[in-house]
């Protein structure tokens, strides 16, 4: 019940948002809404239309992620910041080893990208998905292609931090919670949290490497016991991505490409290198961490003989 009434008012009050926002918008960028409608007509050269589309960057930041999952830990527990966990870590070193976690997978996650583009879809939903993907690289190409300081300082604000905060806040913040409740299982909910955390994204291309960065933050906020380490770790991964992508801007010629394409075994030493070393620091979380499913949500169940810990 909790989470419908969650998932109810986050896109209740996003669509409330967006119907405003849109009207908002388009008095102060001169883009009809009847321009919008048809997005394979949209001027992405246009200074207006890249208002716009931060625009409701914002709005989805503010009332699809944010203030949900604000309201909902207001009304929901007497301490909203502990509930959300919105506190220090339990350990000080979780702060360089949630940075290092997500930073030293990144080859890996660039390995599962590089497979994941490979997965043969046919047919109408074949279709339906790669014309989601190129939607998606065209407005995300359009908003990294203008190489300017002004231009990625805005992108690292409205791409990587309302990313860090928003995303988390509302995923791991209240939906991992609910689902680590829900199946008294941390491991399954961390799982749970991060599909749908990458299938909300609607980019198939993308979910698998999505899914397994939902579950390394996941684990960040599990280990931690704060998401300001998953809010952080977050916001540095998309950064270095813009980053990269702002000193290597051919990439943006080929949105599926890794920085290793055509060279299939570097990419495949890195990526085990990779994931070896995340599960090194993995464990080393692990071994530090004070969380306990009894010791986090004892106040919604009776103690058990046995804990969920992993």
């Amino acid at each position: 019940m909790q989470l419908l009434l969650f998932l109810g008012m986050a896109f209740g009050l996003f669509v409330i948002a967006s119907l405003i926002g849109f009207s908002v918008l388009s008095k102060m960028t001169g883009i009809s809404v009847f321009q919008l409608q048809d997005s394979a007509s949209w001027d992405l050269t246009n200074p207006a239309m890249m208002t716009f589309m931060r625009g409701m960057i914002l709005l989805q930041f503010l009332f699809l992620f944010t203030i949900p999952a604000l309201l909902f830990s207001y009304f929901s527990d007497p301490h909203p910041m502990r509930y959300l966990g919105l506190q220090p870590p339990s350990n000080h070193i979780y702060w360089i080893l949630g940075i290092a976690v997500i930073l030293i997978a990144y080859p890996f996650v660039e390995f599962i990208g590089y497979w994941n583009q490979k997965v043969p879809i046919s047919g109408r939903t074949g279709q339906w998905m790669k014309g989601l993907e190129e939607e998606a690289a065209k407005q995300i190409t359009a908003l990294l292609k203008v190489r300017t300081p002004a231009e990625l300082f805005k992108n690292l604000i409205f791409i990587a931090l309302f990313a860090g905060i928003g995303e988390e806040l509302f995923f791991r913040g209240i939906l991992q919670r609910m689902f680590i409740r829900l199946t008294k299982n941390p491991w399954m909910g961390i799982i749970l949290t991060a599909a749908i955390f990458s299938g909300i994204h609607f980019q198939f291309y993308g979910f698998f490497p999505r899914l397994f960065l939902g579950i390394l933050l996941g684990a960040i906020y599990w280990y931690s016991g704060s998401l300001w380490v998953a809010m952080l770790a977050h916001f540095l991964y998309d950064a270095a991505v813009i980053l990269l992508i702002y000193f290597n801007p051919q990439m943006l010629e080929n949105p599926q490409a890794t920085l290793l394409q055509g060279q299939e075994l570097q990419l495949l030493v890195m990526g085990v290198i990779s994931l070896a070393l995340t599960i090194l620091l993995l464990r080393q979380m692990k071994k530090k961490s004070l969380a306990t499913y009894d010791s986090i949500y004892n106040d919604d169940f009776p103690k058990k003989d046995n804990d969920f810990s992993f």
